[in-house]
């Protein structure tokens, strides 16, 4: 319903057995636009790839993360990746190659809706506030904006997740109408002025340059690089680079990282049982003492109150 020439390419699954646990959707509707739901879990690490067809994605991450790749560029989505839900917009003006990468464990909710270019120039996209910024994100191939969600949003993705059980016909008109109510708020909060959760005070080309310095960070947590190579990947001095980063997020670009492998490490003690010497090695610290200071500075608590909290 995607697109075309879809294929696992690994791991070597049997014919037979689950590769998900939990809610797994997706429909095309009878208004043209498509839905994929996900509340399950990921059985293993899976990577799965499909050719993607041209159109628009509104993506509405409420939990887990999702690491794909469309084209040449690499997306890392979800609160498990950026520490918040959030929604994301992709264009895709032509058909490219898109994959996924699931990781074992992984527990994902989330709602994608598709919408084919025809049906948003059929349905009057000039009836939104802001049309403008909305057609501009749309005229570039892989073009993208993230956003975040109103509560309205977030209510109708958790419609779509957990709908009532009326019978088979009010179902589905219930399924359609909140699809296409989704479709209309996302749209209207990208043309808000400034989009709602979008960085200020900076140029459109600007906002999408730092969400790809986020993406490159996000990438390379577990790695070893200086502000040099991120301002380099970003095609920018150092000093710019600081400087519109702090405008879009709020703080330095290793203040980011810091506070990103924090979030991992408070995850680690929660879910998976590291003791908080592990958890500080994760995140960077050779010394416990330290990490335990940073961690209550960012976190409020203690690491050995996090772990001890289901």
């Amino acid at each position: 319903m995607c697109g075309s020439n879809f294929a696992v390419l690994t791991p070597d699954l049997p014919v037979e057995g689950a590769v998900l646990r939990g809610r797994y959707q997706m429909v095309r509707l009878r208004s043209g636009l498509t839905l994929h739901a996900t509340d399950a879990s990921d059985m293993h690490d899976l990577t799965t790839q499909l050719v993607h067809a041209e159109g628009v994605t509104i993506s509405l991450f409420l939990d887990g993360m999702a690491d794909v790749t469309l084209g040449d560029r690499r997306f890392l989505l979800g609160p498990a990746a950026t520490g918040e839900i959030e929604g994301v917009m992709i264009a895709r003006g032509e058909p490219d190659l898109f994959r996924r990468r699931g990781r074992q464990g992984m527990h994902v909710r989330k709602v994608n809706v598709s919408l084919p270019f025809d049906w948003l120039d059929g349905e009057g996209l000039e009836d939104i506030a802001g049309h403008g910024a909305v057609r501009a994100l749309f005229s570039d191939h892989l073009s993208s904006a993230r956003f975040r969600p109103s509560a309205r949003l977030l209510a109708l993705a958790e419609q779509v997740l957990r709908p009532p059980s009326h019978g088979a016909l009010l179902n589905a008109l219930h399924l359609e109408s909140r699809v296409l109510e989704i479709a209309a708020e996302a749209l209207g909060l990208l043309g808000q002025d400034p989009p709602q959760g979008a960085p200020t005070g900076l140029l459109p080309r600007e906002q999408r340059r730092m969400w790809e310095v986020h993406d490159f960070l996000e990438a390379r947590l577990d790695g070893e690089f200086t502000l040099e190579d991120v301002a380099r990947e970003a095609g920018m001095s150092a000093n710019r680079l600081q400087r519109l980063f702090r405008t879009a997020f709020g703080m330095t670009v290793f203040e980011y990282v810091r506070r990103r492998k924090l979030e991992r490490a408070r995850q680690a003690l929660q879910e998976e049982g590291l003791s908080v010497s592990e958890a500080a090695y994760r995140a960077g610290y050779n010394s416990s003492a330290n990490f335990a200071t940073a961690f209550r500075r960012a976190f409020g608590v203690s690491p050995k109150e996090m772990r001890r909290r289901p």
